[in-house]
């Protein structure tokens, strides 16, 4: 696990086969399946109570090395945006799918959406964001 010091806060990014808190249990299992960019992560704010998020990477960056013993990399942060998981409903023919979601309102981490890939529509009917309000960096098999 790496910890990231933040102006307003700090998140805690964990490696993979790393012991999680039992907040992260949820979503490190969902991302079990998922290649290593998309890691289990804590944030910390000073206002508000820790929550879990999904620090993802964008698809040409790997992830850097997140055991405790690598050397500090500033540019560690550098395009990684925090994701939730969550159940969305096409609104043009109801499918659901669960899907880790970008937390775009996140100071910081909104900013670098334009670096990853984006599902915008839904895969099942066809129709666009506009008409289905599905997004997301990747689906997850419905729990």
């Amino acid at each position: 696990m790496l910890r990231f010091a933040l102006p307003w806060g700090e998140l805690e990014v964990f490696a993979a086969a790393e012991p999680v808190p039992a907040a992260l249990r949820p979503t490190t299992e969902a991302l079990a399946h998922l290649e290593d960019r998309f890691r289990p992560a804590l944030l910390r704010s000073h206002l508000r109570p820790e929550a879990p998020y999904v620090a993802v990477w964008p698809p040409n960056r790997p992830a850097p090395d997140l055991t405790e013993d690598a050397a500090p990399d500033p540019h560690a942060l550098e395009e990684v945006v925090l994701a939730e998981i969550h159940t969305l409903t096409c609104d043009a023919c109801a499918a659901r799918f669960r899907a880790v979601r970008p937390d775009t309102g996140l100071p910081v981490f909104g900013r670098h959406i334009g670096a990853h890939r984006l599902i915008n529509g839904c895969p099942r009917c066809g129709s666009d964001f506009a008409a289905s309000r599905i997004q997301a960096l990747t689906l997850l098999p419905l729990a």
